[in-house]
């Protein structure tokens, strides 16, 4: 009887551990974060500080779409309702504000809830990639075919302006070449066969060298033709693209074009961090129920990995836990997941065991 009722508290204790402390519905849901949201208004009879609110919250949304979701989407996710948006702020602060010149300024950080976020997106039949910024090499070569001159640095448009307009939606954050006179040499000899210059005398001076964009601007009389090599994450990737009317002086298409690439840049990007919501893997998770301070820091890891769906305890004794989960990804793309957390991970069939 005396044992009969040490097991019956000891499961007591471990249910009120699992489903009071450690219960997925009690793990706080990972966050979007959307940061330097600027929004300004005139100051007058008709401000409303809610108003502006609103209005930060859709510039937010926007953003996290930008970055989350391939390009030709865009259209599919703008103006949503501002219920809708306001229903996935997990919370937000206003960073800086202030008045001037009858004016209000303000910038705010939001925190999106990405349980949310990623739910109203699968209702949508819509990928979404993992919101992964990047540093990348970045090389724009222009060759004015008309006059036979090979344009570098800040002679060259492109060089001059990438840089400019620091926008929140993209993802890569680009690192411009240095103004190496040796590098305009290697480039000038390679000038007649340049689409086929692997320009790896160039990235290798540099820590970036295997992340890179090599920008190939063609200007003749009917306009531009450019021609991009990426080498994103051990991806090659060839994209050409041709614009009409360009005149070196027009600045605004200059901004244009830029913008342009930027979005396809970030598309590829995406390409490689895109999440298949179509794919299915049902594993069953098993633990050592006496080790709670692995299971504390599984449900964590589970909560961070963007591959998983959703999951939930299915069944526990005081010697297993076992847990359902649901994941779009290949068993081997979760396994390196898990990895990068130092957890192994010993496959039996279709389930699990894991341990540090």
């Amino acid at each position: 009887m005396k044992k009969i009722l040490q097991i019956f508290l000891y499961n007591f204790f471990v249910f009120f551990i699992f489903y009071f402390i450690f219960s997925t519905n009690n793990v706080q849901a990972n966050t979007y974060k959307i940061g330097n949201i600027e929004i300004s208004e005139e100051y007058n009879t008709n401000f409303n500080k809610d108003n502006i609110i609103d209005k930060a919250f859709n510039s937010a949304f926007q953003t996290l779409i930008r970055k989350i979701t391939l390009s030709k989407n865009f259209p599919l996710l703008e103006n949503q309702n501002i219920k809708l948006i306001k229903s996935f702020v997990e919370s937000f602060s206003v960073v800086n504000e202030k008045f001037e010149n009858n004016k209000y300024h303000g910038v705010f950080e939001i925190n999106f809830n990405k349980k949310k976020i990623l739910s109203f997106l699968r209702n949508k039949n819509i990928f979404h990639a993992r919101m992964i910024e990047k540093k990348i090499l970045f090389i724009p070569v222009f060759i004015n075919l008309e006059k036979n001159t090979l344009l570098l640095f800040d002679e060259n448009p492109f060089y001059s302006n990438w840089n400019i307009n620091m926008e929140n939606q993209f993802l890569i954050k680009y690192i411009l070449q240095n103004e190496d006179l040796d590098d305009y040499k290697l480039i000038k000899e390679q000038i007649n066969t340049i689409e086929n210059y692997d320009f790896k005398e160039i990235t290798s001076k540099y820590e970036l060298n295997e992340n890179y964009i090599i920008f190939i601007a063609f200007k003749d009389n009917e306009g531009l033709k450019t021609f991009s090599k990426l080498n994103i994450n051990d991806a090659k990737i060839n994209i050409k693209e041709e614009f009409k009317g360009f005149k070196i002086k027009n600045k605004n298409k200059i901004e244009t074009i830029i913008k342009f690439m930027k979005v396809k840049y970030d598309d590829e990007l995406k390409k490689i961090n895109l999440i298949n919501s179509s794919i299915k893997l049902n594993i069953q998770l098993n633990l050592n129920s006496k080790d709670t301070s692995l299971i504390n820091k599984i449900e964590k890891i589970l909560n961070k990995i963007e591959l998983i769906e959703s999951y939930y305890i299915n069944n526990f004794d005081n010697k297993i836990t076992s847990y359902s989960i649901l994941s779009n990804s290949t068993p081997d793309k979760l396994i390196k997941e898990f990895d990068k957390y130092n957890i192994d991970v010993t496959p039996e069939n279709n389930i699990w065991f894991l341990n540090e």
